[in-house]
């Protein structure tokens, strides 16, 4: 008995000892942490300036890599914006990806504005091959005058720059009612600078006395070409019309007189203008007053001619010449009716002799409210496309200029 309890014993003790051994917890081993390396922020530096004329906005620096920046040139007054140095980019406003140091720089030029309003001087030619002794250029007219050749004395130097004045009056920027824009239009395209005729300038003849004053006559007669073998192809480089006379003899002798002087030089002036400007100034004038007989189509849609022939219908217009309905002839009424529809609106009948033109301008409508009465479409067409192109000259100024016995100063100042 004593050996059994004495077994039991050491049994037991066996079996606490083996469970209390499959218990025990092992702990896992604490991990060691290691130290984070950063990494390393790169940034680069950009620089950004403006040349001389403008600004950018002020962003030069340090940027971290991939940054995007906008850069905005901003040009001064009187300046544009041209590109930029360091970029191939165009446009003043750029967007800058930053992956590396970069410097770029505004550049600017100072804005060259085309002056059509040119006053030039006096350029002697050789009157011997050109008929032509002499030129001068103003708002985009070549004013072309007669040398001493063909028995006629030369067109004095007083003359030409009378007839450059009346051109600079006739198209003066700060005249009442004038519409620059549509102005500066109609001075490209006497230029040949755009328009209608592009590529061809606009030329005004002057001459002394009239075609029969030369010898052989320059306007009729065959033989001037090989005296003056210059002259058709000088003459066809250019957009011609009327001649400015000097003592004008072509209807017998002139009076004497400044107010003569004044209607001769204005009316000639005139038709060029009309012709190879106004048509060209205001947008749609280049249809509405074609004029071109060439154009035969015109005859049917012309503004210009609707207008002339109401005031033919109903006698406000009557020339004595041509067929109105004749492409060729109306042409050249159309030429004179835009003179006589200018001095109507002018008032300027008292440059004309006996102060009427009629029976081919109507006295009742040579005064602004006349014509409005008796030719309604003609004074629309005017104030439409003549009005904002063309200024109504001083009377003064022009007596100044044109006085009794080829006296008055000329009053033109070139460049």
């Amino acid at each position: 008995m004593k050996n059994l309890i004495t077994i039991f014993i050491v049994s037991f003790l066996i079996s606490c000892s083996s469970d209390s051994a499959d218990s025990v917890s092992v702990p896992e081993p604490t991990p060691i942490s290691k130290p984070v390396t950063p990494t390393p922020v790169v940034k680069y530096t950009l620089s950004v300036t403006a040349g001389e004329g403008g600004t950018v906005n002020n962003i030069s620096g340090e940027y971290e890599t991939g940054s995007t920046v906008t850069v905005t040139a901003t040009p001064s007054e009187g300046y544009e914006f041209t590109g930029w140095e360091g970029s191939s980019e165009t446009t003043n406003s750029i967007s800058l990806t930053i992956n590396s140091n970069t410097t770029i720089k505004a550049l600017f030029q100072v804005i060259v504005t085309a002056n059509y309003y040119n006053s030039g001087d006096i350029i002697e030619m050789d009157a011997s091959k050109f008929f032509f002794g002499n030129y001068l250029e103003v708002y985009g007219v070549k004013l072309i005058a007669a040398g001493a050749v063909g028995g006629q004395e030369a067109v004095p130097d007083t003359w030409i720059y009378k007839t450059a004045q009346v051109y600079k009056l006739l198209l003066d920027k700060e005249g009442a009612g004038i519409n620059k824009e549509d102005q500066e239009n109609m001075l490209k395209t006497l230029a040949g600078v755009s328009g209608w005729h592009e590529g061809i300038q606009t030329g005004q003849r002057i001459a002394y006395g009239g075609g029969d004053s030369y010898s052989p006559n320059f306007l009729m007669d065959p033989n001037s070409l090989t005296e003056w073998p210059q002259y058709e192809p000088f003459s066809d480089g250019l957009k011609l019309d009327d001649m400015v006379w000097y003592k004008n003899s072509s209807h017998g002798d002139s009076p004497l007189t400044g107010d003569n002087d004044i209607n001769e030089i204005l009316e000639h002036i005139l038709h060029t203008l009309h012709r190879f400007g106004v048509r060209g100034g205001v947008t749609g004038s280049e249809l509405a007053l074609d004029m071109e007989w060439e154009d035969r189509g015109y005859l049917e849609n012309n503004e210009l001619f609707k207008a002339m022939k109401e005031a033919y219908d109903n006698g406000t217009f009557s020339p004595g010449y041509g067929d109105i309905n004749d492409p060729e002839g109306a042409a050249v009424m159309l030429k004179e009716y835009q003179y006589l529809i200018t001095f109507a609106m002018w008032d300027f009948s008292e440059f004309w002799e006996n102060a009427s033109l009629s029976p081919e301008w109507n006295d009742n409508s040579k005064t602004p409210q006349g014509f409005q009465e008796n030719n309604p479409l003609g004074y629309a067409l005017y104030n439409k496309y003549f009005a904002p192109v063309i200024s109504k000259p001083s009377k003064e100024i022009l007596r100044t200029i044109f006085k009794d016995n080829d006296q008055g100063e000329h009053g033109y100042i070139a460049d």
